[in-house]
């Protein structure tokens, strides 16, 4: 008597991806300790794979594999199956980078993943709850099974780099460019305000009818010329004091402003 066919099983593979848009599935702060061990195993150059899986990742299956996209995504770690793999660039500065450079590396780490930026430019400058981003991470595509686990990567790499802070259950989002600009930046703004307060100051000695406008520059001891411009009415005149140590760039702007109001032919 023959025996009756059992009907086919499918088997579900443990570590297929679901479909989707992806993501990387280990949160940044994870992903740049991963990182320092793949820059110091690459020093010499790109390393086969089963060696980064197994010397970097600590897995040479699904889970290693997981771990090799996600450096990939946060653009930490380069090459492919045929020609092994290599720490990039960014990975190299952060591991280098001295500690007041590091948040703006990790930023830059953070939102090279496509999808976290997509989150992340919709997102800030706000506040919002968890089941915002998820709205956000469903509309983008992810799997709704891998949904939560997508929010929390966000959440905590966002942290991690200094573009948002935990509000009870909300996160609070910050505009980047508050941290991406560093020190030097900075200072050069101040500058830049200063010799706007400079210029606006400039202009208002020759505001009003004043009889007489004077515009002098510290004396160094050097030898002094003296330039004095007739004005095409009445009979006042403006002195400009130049001598070695004058600024041409602050000569010119205030020649400029003689001219503009008349002052000067």
């Amino acid at each position: 008597m023959a025996e009756t066919a059992k009907p086919e099983t499918k088997k579900i593979l443990k570590g297929v991806r679901k479909g989707g848009t992806r993501f990387p599935q280990i949160n940044l702060h994870k992903a740049l300790e991963y990182a320092k061990r793949l820059v110091s195993k690459t020093h010499n150059g790109p390393q086969p794979e089963q060696t980064i899986l197994v010397g970097v990742f600590n897995n040479k299956g699904s889970a290693g594999q997981i771990r090799a996209s996600a450096l990939k995504q946060y653009g930490l770690m380069e090459g492919d199956t045929g020609e092994g793999y290599v720490s990039s660039q960014l990975a190299r500065e952060i591991v280098a980078a001295v500690p007041e450079e590091r948040d703006v590396l990790a930023q830059k780490a953070f939102l090279t993943s496509k999808l976290f930026k997509q989150i992340y430019d919709t997102l800030q400058p706000d506040t919002v709850s968890r089941a915002r981003v998820r709205q956000v991470v469903i509309s983008a595509k992810v799997h709704p099974d891998s949904a939560d686990k997508c929010v929390a990567c966000f959440i905590d790499g966002a942290i991690h780099a200094g573009l948002g802070s935990l509000d009870g259950e909300n996160i609070i989002l910050t505009n980047a460019d508050t941290f991406v600009a560093p020190p030097s930046l900075a200072e050069n703004d101040e500058e830049v305000e200063d010799t706007e307060e400079q210029v606006e100051e400039t202009e208002q000695k020759y505001e009003g009818d004043k009889p007489q406008a004077t515009s002098s520059v510290p004396k160094n001891g050097g030898a002094e010329h003296r330039q004095a411009a007739e004005l095409p009415q009445g009979d006042v005149r403006v002195n400009l004091t130049v001598d070695s140590s004058s600024d041409p760039d602050k000569l010119e702007k205030q020649l400029k402003l003689l001219r503009q109001y008349g002052l000067l032919r």
